[in-house]
């Protein structure tokens, strides 16, 4: 008997920014997507950030709550026909994603209308409209959870991807979203911390944190008691041995310096405060804390939640000493998501550019000493575009936007030295597609 050749190991995608890209495309087809994977790990809520990113609805829909007419429709009698009314809650138009929860913890009564919906497109008369697809979460068959396993047919219908939690990920996610800061320094030391622990629970255990007083927070019996009824008491001890960090991790989170900085007197007294004491310490802290959001992911999704407010970075940037504010201009004008949230795109560039309004406002930026970031963002941008361009014979016959091109790269080299830095991503993209932008008329 010949012998059986081991199986080859399951590709675990990270949940973060991977993943992302996959359902991104499996939207863009169509394809419905089961992810697999530990409970509390955060298919549901990057599944939510894609759809926000692709500008899209998403309806999630928990089917462990449902029972079959819930999810197939009431029968209604129609002209002596039995028809079945479909759910409010299911899309009727528009583009979306249709997020099905606890696939294989729902009764089996439930699970067959859902994969017919999954894999179909349809129930009965319902139809899925054509600008939404259809993902659903699934746990492991193998392990501690009570599952209903589903028809290796259906799955094999399906783009089946089995996700994991990712550290990196789901600490700049934790950044962005403001979590106690004893959470987010013991994800940034310690590279085990999502080992056996999912990240919901880390999340609980931040909104239990940042419900005590500061005098709760001095009695690590209280403590004790709290965290343990979330954590095993070895990283309740590694959390309470830690408590000096979180002292000096003090002071305003990145939510309210990127939110609120311009508007808040008592913020800026803060930070202004640390300068004048010479606490440079604190500030490099607080530096490096806002460019581990403004470098990553993490900014978009302070976006995508409306926190981000550019008026607050730029007030921010003026009251730090200037290797701080350097490299916090770098950091965020290197990040392609920087650019959402600037006045002008680049589709104004590559329109109708030189002196118009577009043009004056880059102008102001570049009179303006901290405009550099702004600068960094926009040329991203443009080299974004660039790269993704799919008709790049259009784009090189494209006079408009040649003369967009070359006027804002001259506006640029009025900086001199910086402003070659700031273009380099832009050049290289314009050389890398052999588009030439033309000379600014004088």
């Amino acid at each position: 008997m010949a012998k059986k050749e081991p199986a080859a190991p399951t590709l675990e995608v990270p949940v973060g920014r991977r993943l992302a890209a996959v359902l991104t495309v499996a939207w863009r087809a169509r394809r419905p997507v089961l992810l697999e994977g530990p409970t509390g790990v955060g298919k549901s809520e990057l599944v939510q950030h894609v759809a926000a990113s692709l500008g899209v609805q998403c309806v999630v829909l928990d089917l462990s709550l449902l029972e079959p007419p819930d999810l197939v429709g009431l029968p209604v009698l129609d002209g002596g026909f039995t028809r079945y009314a479909p759910p409010a809650f299911l899309p009727q138009d528009g583009c979306g994603i249709l997020m099905l929860e606890e696939l294989n913890r729902a009764e089996r009564y439930i699970q067959q209308p859902a994969l017919q919906l999954l894999t179909a497109r349809r129930l009965h008369e319902y139809q899925l409209p054509d600008g939404w697809s259809c993902c659903a979460a699934i746990n492991p068959e193998a392990g501690e959870y009570q599952v209903t396993p589903l028809d290796p047919a259906l799955k094999a219908r399906c783009l089946h991807v089995k996700v994991r939690a990712d550290r990196a990920s789901w600490l700049a996610w934790a950044r962005a979203r403001g979590l106690h800061q004893a959470v987010v320094e013991l994800a940034q030391a310690h590279d085990h911390v999502l080992e056996g622990i999912p990240p919901r629970t880390w999340t609980y255990v931040s909104e239990v944190l940042q419900a005590l007083s500061p005098l709760e927070l001095e009695d690590d019996t209280l403590l004790r008691d709290l965290l343990g009824g979330y954590l095993p008491s070895s990283w309740v001890t590694v959390l309470l041995s830690e408590k000096a960090r979180w002292a000096l991790a003090s002071g305003p989170n990145t939510d309210q310096l990127l939110g609120r900085y311009h508007t808040d007197g008592a913020l800026s007294k803060t930070v202004r405060g640390w300068a004048v004491a010479g606490l440079t310490d604190r500030l490099a802290q607080l530096a490096e804390r806002v460019q581990a959001v403004i470098e990553g992911p993490s900014l978009g999704l302070l976006l995508d939640r409306g926190v981000f407010e550019l008026q607050a970075f730029d007030a921010l940037l003026r009251d730090l000493p200037g290797d701080h504010r350097e490299r916090l201009q770098r950091a965020f004008g290197r990040n392609a998501l920087a650019s959402r949230c600037l006045p002008v795109k680049a589709q104004d560039v590559l329109r109708g550019y030189p002196n118009s309004g577009a043009w004056r406002v880059v102008s102001d930026w570049v009179k303006d000493p901290i405009g550099a970031h702004k600068l960094g963002a926009l040329a991203t941008a443009l080299a974004v575009s660039v790269d993704i361009a799919q008709d790049v014979n259009a784009l090189r016959r494209d006079t408009n936007a040649a003369a967009g091109l070359g006027a804002f790269l001259d506006q640029l080299q009025a900086l001199r030295d910086p402003g070659v830095e700031l273009a380099r991503p832009l050049v290289e993209s314009l050389r890398r597609r052999d588009v030439r932008p033309a000379e600014p008329r004088r």
